[in-house]
């Protein structure tokens, strides 16, 4: 495991992967004709051109396949966080502890910000055209108990994404476990672990209204890519131009021919390789644009992005419901849906690198400090 080694083009990865998100929840605020849906729907059978074109963007924009890509990056980073601990109280106290300093904050500036929103002035609405996905978020009251418990993580109610944050910190207290076992593993036992942990995904661990654990294979999944380094590295830059165009129709389509669970291992065994190569392809030279500015720029500020877009984009949709009810939204749901994207993109930039900036960076600074302090003690 690289103890300092910073890759870029996973900076660059996150950021292609924030604005995926984006477009994913900005193409499913209207409702639309069954036939310009994705799920369950036969791609090679032609509606129209307007409903065509929602379904190609709702297919690039498939944020369920870029939170599987997420969950995986999040347990190649936790492996790399914990090669650098002392596997000891102290350490993995101090690992904990600056886990939660640097996710947190930002997540509390989303809660609190929701909250004095929903507190003033707010009343839960549904539109005329607004899909059910829309009209389901933000339907309860905010009472002190309800921030609590959002706060806490026992309700998810608010961002649209903070679930996954929630699995992500479930996860990093059962991770040092994963670390050492996998320290300890030989690569083809590190297989058959994550197959029994897909396996249990689909027995086990699916319990009903607590779906956090089915996910942990993919954290796994991501702690495992580097023992693959010589496989990676070795790899024909010509063979991976040609494959990974290819594997990008069933990363981001399978889930909407089956399910989000059947999808996520079909995009878990794909994104292992996607981000094998990524980091560690050396000869691959298909992946450079990740190490472009924009997606460098965009990977910086994704962590805030990620949280906040949601947020701008359902303030966003409802003013247009209320102040524009006659737009022609059953018609022209398709460039709607687009100019929601670019404008609540551009609006939510600039909000997240002013957190990323003011809130995220400091938070980053403190919990090292702290880290140091209780890991030295």
């Amino acid at each position: 495991m690289e103890n300092n080694t910073r890759f870029t083009k996973l900076d660059g990865l996150r950021g292609l992967l924030s604005l995926i998100v984006a477009l994913n929840h900005s193409f499913l605020v209207i409702v639309i004709p069954t036939f310009a849906n994705v799920w369950q729907q036969n791609p090679f059978i032609f509606h129209g051109l307007q409903s065509k074109l929602q379904q190609l963007f709702m297919f690039l924009g498939n944020g369920g396949a870029a939170v599987t890509l997420f969950f995986l990056l999040s347990g190649l980073v936790l492996g790399q966080s914990l090669s650098r601990t002392k596997m000891n109280f102290r350490g993995l106290t101090s690992f904990m502890v600056k886990r939660i300093i640097r996710l947190y904050p930002v997540y509390l500036f989303i809660v609190a910000t929701t909250a004095i929103y929903m507190k003033f002035g707010f009343i839960y609405q549904t539109f005329p055209y607004s899909s059910s996905w829309f009209n389901w978020w933000m339907n309860f009251q905010m009472t002190f108990k309800e921030l609590l418990l959002n706060i806490f993580f026992i309700h998810a109610y608010i961002g649209g994404v903070t679930w996954t944050l929630r699995v992500i910190l479930i996860v990093s207290f059962i991770f040092p476990v994963f670390f050492l076992i996998n320290k300890k593993t030989s690569w083809w036992l590190d297989i058959l672990i994550s197959f029994l942990l897909i396996y249990l995904s689909f027995t086990l661990l699916n319990i009903e209204g607590f779906r956090d654990l089915r996910y942990l294979y993919m954290f796994y999944l991501g702690l495992m890519i580097p023992k693959f380094k010589t496989l990676f590295s070795m790899a024909s830059n010509r063979l991976v131009s040609v494959i990974l165009p290819l594997a990008l129709i069933p990363l981001l389509g399978f889930r909407y021919l089956t399910n989000e669970y059947q999808g996520g291992v079909v995009e878990s065994i794909i994104s292992f390789f996607l981000i094998g190569f990524a980091a560690y392809g050396n000869k691959v030279t298909a992946l450079d644009f990740l190490n472009g500015k924009f997606f460098q720029f965009f990977g910086k500020i994704s962590y805030s992005l990620y949280l906040i877009h949601f947020s701008v984009l359902y303030i966003l949709s409802r003013i247009m419901f209320q102040s524009l009810p006659n737009l022609p939204y059953e018609n022209q749901y398709l460039i709607i849906h687009l100019g929601l994207f670019l404008l609540s993109v551009i609006i939510a930039t600039g909000v997240s690198f002013l957190v990323y900036k003011f809130i995220e960076l400091p938070s980053h600074v403190l919990s090292t400090s702290v880290g140091k302090k209780i890991s030295q003690e």
